[in-house]
């Protein structure tokens, strides 16, 4: 009967990681409830292919004026591309707009998220499907991205020379750090456990996805610029995962902590200055082709 004891938790080691790392990996998907025309855009649809097989679904917004410079405009965890239409779509009056679901989000394939290595992978897919596709609207490229968005925006910049400018708005800097926090935050789930965690999603996931976290990738963005903007009151991405990116990326870059706002509130509670500050980034980081 000894062994009864180390089965019984073996098999509550093998549940509870299974169990928590489908809340990082495995997400409810949520329908588009908007799409550019609802804010008097014309947009196109488009699909491309990640490196792994996966179909990605997405929108070309061409601009009001005519340009060469593209943004691409990458949403959250647990979200999709209608989600961030209503805080980017303003870029849509100087430049066009690519949106897209990653993986397992919206209606793009694939049935497992890595906030990082897999998401890099779609962002760096569709960089290449419209470069083919739409070589004359995209001879200037950058970036712009929220939350897990805005992580993967810095770690797949970082490898694309083509991305000339990239706005980062509440990002994390360390996966692992993430998990950990989160867990916390709404679980009450203390710091030692979650190795185990980790360790399942490492597993099921067949890499490590804190190797292609923004902490390690940020210092090579340089030349090219980095805004970070953070909410001043987030508590999932406190001010501290952007200041430690900030530290750790070269120059040219800038951050701004919009006070008091929580996690995805910066465009809300930065008002007509959110707006302002993005555009002037942009404008100054990138030419006119």
């Amino acid at each position: 009967m000894v062994w009864v004891i180390p089965l019984l938790l073996a098999c509550l080691v093998v549940f509870w990681g299974y169990l928590s790392s489908n809340l990082i990996m495995k997400i409810p998907r949520y329908p588009l409830e908007a799409n550019p025309k609802t804010f008097g855009h014309d947009f196109e649809k488009f699909q491309a292919k990640s490196q792994d097989g996966v179909l990605l679904d997405g929108w070309f917004v061409p601009a009001k004026i005519k340009t060469g410079t593209v943004i691409f405009v990458l949403h959250g965890w647990g979200a999709n591309r209608s989600d961030i239409l209503i805080p980017t779509i303003f870029l849509a009056e100087h430049y066009n707009l690519v949106y897209f679901d990653f993986r397992n989000h919206g209606t793009s394939g694939g049935s497992l998220s890595s906030l990082t290595c897999s998401e890099v992978g779609d962002f760096t897919a569709v960089v290449d499907r419209v470069r083919q596709t739409r070589p004359d609207a995209a001879r200037q490229m950058a970036v712009f991205g929220f939350s897990m968005g805005a992580s993967a925006a810095i770690s797949g910049a970082a490898a694309m020379p083509d991305i000339r400018a990239v706005v980062a708005e509440s990002p994390f800097a360390s996966f692992n750090e993430t998990v950990v926090r989160f867990a916390n935050l709404f679980y009450g789930i203390p710091r030692f456990v979650v190795p185990v965690t980790l360790m399942f999603v490492r597993m099921r996931l067949g890499f490590d996805p804190e190797s292609c976290a923004p902490l390690y990738h940020a210092d090579k963005l340089s030349p090219r610029p980095l805004f970070i903007i953070q909410g001043g009151s987030d508590l999932r991405m406190p001010p501290s995962e952007g200041q430690g990116i900030y530290e750790i990326a070269k120059e040219p870059k800038d951050i701004w902590v919009v006070p008091g706002a929580d996690h995805g509130e910066a465009s809300e509670k930065g008002g007509e200055e959110y707006q302002k500050r993005i555009i002037k980034f942009y404008q100054e980081s990138l030419k006119n082709p």
